[in-house]
Formats: C-alpha cells, structure tokens, sequence
C-alpha cells in the first residue's frame, strides 16, 4: 500500500508540473495545493529525479566565443534559433520556439519549491533527513535561479542590481505568485539565502548519496560562484577555499587514451562523460553533465572549436588533444568538431562544479587583492596544469605583475570551463566591465573571411531574449532589448 501512495504522489507532481510549466510563468498552478505529503521518502523522489544534474544551455554556450557553426552548418537552417543566437540576432526565438533553458530551469525550480514548501509537514523522517532533503532542494534551486538570472539578466553590478531586471522569483508552490522580473540584486539575495541556509545545516553531509544528491561541498562551490560574478572577491576567496578543504583532487589528464587511433568518436579510456561516469570522478563537488542529442539529430554534424580557443590551448594541451579530436582516420582540419560520445550519436558537455573552478576562482581571488598573492595565484595555476600536460610537455608558468597572472588565471578559466553551460558568456558581461580585459566579439565567415556579425563590449544582445511563447504566456514579464 506505501508503494502505491509514493508512486500515486509522484505522478500527481509529475502531472502537476506537465501541466503547469506550459504556462509556469502565467503563473497559477493552483493545483500545487493538491500536494499531500507524508513521508520524508516521498519528497525525496523528487529529488531523485537525474534531471536535476542533466539541464542543457547550449543556446548560452553558442552565444561565447570558444565556439565555431561554419558557413555550411549555419546555413542548413539560418532561422532556427541556434543560428540567430550564434549571430547575436535581433531576435533568435520564433513564435513557436520553445526556450528549453527557461522551461526546464523552471521546472526544476517548481519541484524543488514543492519539496522546501512541504517536507516539515511529512509525517514521517526525522529531523535530521529532513533537514538534508531542504537544504538539497535549496542548492538545487539556488544553481537554477543563478543560471536564470545570468541568462537573462545584466551582470552583476553593485551600483546597478537593485534596478536592473532579472528573472521572475517563485519561491513557493501556492495559488498566488509574483511571476513579474525581479531585480538582479533581488535574485542574487535568494541565492545567497539558500546556499548559506544550506551550508549552516548541521545535518547536511559533504557530499550526497550519489551524484545526484549535492552536499555542503556542492552549497560552498556554488557560493564561491556567486561571489565571484558578484565582484565580492574577498567572499568568493573563503568560499573557495572551504570547498577545497573538503575535496582537491584532481583527474588526470595522462591516464586517457584514445580506444581507437583511427576513430577518436568511438570513445576515450578513462574519461567521464555520463552523469553516471560522474561517480568516479575526483574533481566533483557539483554533478552537472549535459547531454545534448537535438542539435546533432538536426544539423547531423557537431558544432567546431573556435580559432581563437584552439591558439588558446595549444597543440599540447591534452584538454585539447581529449577535448576536440580530429576526425576520423586522424584527418586534420582547421578546426575540430566536439567529441560525440556513444558513437557520434549524443554530444556530451560537462558542467560541472568542481575542483578546478575552485582553484580558479581562489587563483582569481588571490591576483585580484589589493596586495596581490601573485606566487599564490601561480601555485594554484600550475598545480592544475601538471594534469592537463605530460610531463615532457608541461612548462611552469610564471610572472610577477599582478594583472599579467590574472590574465593568465583568466586565460586558465577559459581553457578548463569551455562550454560549461554559458559560463563563457557571464564571463565576458562580468569583465567587459573592465577596461583590461574587454573585448568586441566577431563572427567571420570561414568561407570568405569575412566579418558576419559583431557583439561590442556591453551590447544588450548579450541578454537571451524572452521567447515570443514566454511572453504571451505571462505578458507581465519585460523583454530584453536587443
């Protein structure tokens, strides 16, 4: 009988949430208070739910720099969203256009809202598991809402986030919401709020069960995220540096092979794709992996590694030889596509937090100080690279001016978090704001040569519009301008 009721419970949420994330930002999911909980167990299959650590922002990544469609790929479709967000468009999302990484994000966020809603009123578990299932629900829905806001909304700026438009903020699974865009400051606020809420659970373990399950090691690298796209430097330093001081190990870059020389897309030894994969991994805090299956299924073809990106890594660089094969058969060509895992059929990213966004944001942390760590910031530098060289390969780098190391520390940011689920593309609004690092975007066409597009430093277009779909929905949400 308790078999059938958790099964019962789990599909009224699952119905619940079909129905009403089509509209989710309408928002009036009145049926949200049909929830009946009882015991602890029933709310943790919500949690249980791979989704969770599976979100997908490829259209965010496509909007960077580290990526390459070509003339031929772009052309196959020049309509489709993928191409105008590429293009930094006017607009990207047709009438009918579903945005994914609104929808799913959301969605995420409602059954997370459920569990933080209902769980002290389960009449079953103790305190102790109860208190972990909350503070799980809170990190879970603390990374959607940073995702969200960064997708959406300005970067952080202190003298601006009490003003500038972010993303609706739905905190409960009740009949009334406010579904208007909150501010950047006022989303920032409720991330900061669940992380910390999280980190001082007593009750709440390092780590999760299984990778699905984030822990306080997860809540700490999230807040050193946030810190660090806050500007609050000294925050993202301590935040950073606890993370550490529960996990610091590091995969090893030397211990991959390819299975086959002539076919590199028929898999590489050793290295973790999966989310499953994600067990064995010694870098994570944070599971996050991306499996992208729609942009392969429609253009037949992976998306190629920038020019500027592939001079970044080097020939050397065994991120780049694991990262970006060649074709089959060893060809060579100008620019490499995306390892396809499982045989050329899904593409595989991975997002996420772990060990070596750690050392990099405390690296970042250490340059940045008034009386800048220089030798500490390269210590951390090379400590990461000697697993991502082999030993005959691998050269120290060194330096002594302060602005020169956290280029070099920015450099290693963009090497180690490429396509990380538009981590590429919050980099840029953040350190466009900064006169040494700045940078105008161009598309150039690999056939002519030829400037296609162009992104300047602070353009608006580097906001993911609202989806036409979005906005007839929920007619209270601004769009961004173009």
């Amino acid at each position: 009988m308790k078999r059938y009721f958790v099964f019962l419970f789990c599909l009224i949420v699952v119905i619940m949430l079909g129905a009403g994330c089509k509209k989710f930002l309408d928002v009036n999911p009145s049926t949200n208070a049909q929830v009946s909980p009882r015991s602890a167990k029933d709310f943790e299959q919500i949690l249980n739910n791979s989704a969770l650590a599976t979100p997908n922002y490829l259209v965010a990544d496509l909007m960077g720099d580290d990526i390459m469609l070509g003339d031929a790929l772009a052309t196959l479709d020049p309509s489709a969203y993928n191409t105008k967000a590429y293009n930094w468009d006017a607009t990207v999302w047709g009438a009918a256009d579903v945005d994914f990484m609104y929808d799913n994000s959301y969605r995420m966020i409602l059954q997370m809202n459920i569990v933080v809603d209902n769980i002290d009123k389960a009449d079953s578990g103790t305190v102790q598991r109860k208190n972990i299932i909350r503070a799980q629900a809170k990190i879970n829905r603390a990374y959607y809402y940073f995702q969200l806001v960064n997708l959406y909304g300005n970067g952080y700026q202190a003298a601006t986030a009490g003003t500038d438009l972010g993303v609706p903020l739905v905190l409960h699974a009740g009949a009334s919401m406010e579904t208007k865009r909150t501010t950047v400051q006022t989303v920032y606020d409720q991330i900061l709020l669940d992380l910390q809420d999280a980190v001082n659970n007593t009750d709440l373990p390092d780590f999760g069960v299984d990778v699905i399950h984030p822990g306080r090691a997860a809540a700490l690298a999230m807040q050193a995220r946030a810190y660090l796209y806050m500007g609050n430097y000294e925050k993202a330093l301590a935040a950073a540096t606890l993370a550490l001081n529960i996990k610091s190990t590091l995969l090893d870059y030397n211990k991959f092979s390819f299975v086959s020389s002539y076919y590199p897309s028929y898999g590489i030894n050793n290295k973790p794709f999966t989310l499953k994969d994600q067990v064995n991994n010694p870098e994570v805090l944070f599971a996050r992996v991306c499996t992208e299956i729609a942009f392969k299924n429609k253009y037949s073809t992976s998306p190629w590694i920038s020019d500027d990106l592939a001079a970044l890594f080097g020939p050397s660089d065994l991120r780049f030889i694991f990262n970006f094969p060649p074709n089959d058969y060893g060809q060579d060509v100008s620019r490499l596509k995306y390892f396809l895992y499982n045989n050329r059929s899904t593409m595989m990213f991975d997002y996420n937090i772990g060990v070596p966004e750690m050392m990099l944001i405390k690296a970042e942390c250490l340059a940045r100080q008034a009386n800048a760590d220089v030798a500490g910031a390269l210590t951390l530098l090379n400590q990461l690279r000697k697993y991502r060289f082999t030993p005959a390969k691998y050269v120290p780098l060194t330096g002594t001016d302060a602005t020169a190391v956290l280029k070099l520390v920015l450099d290693e940011r963009r090497r180690e978090l490429f396509q990380h689920g538009g981590i590429r593309i919050f980099d840029l609004k953040r350190l466009n704001t900064d006169s040494r690092f700045k940078v105008d975007l161009t598309r150039v066409s690999d056939v002519s040569g030829k400037v296609i597009a162009t992104l300047p430093a602070g353009s608006p277009r580097y906001l993911v519009p609202f989806a036409p779909m979005i906005i007839a929905n929920n007619p209270s949400i601004i769009q961004n301008n173009r």
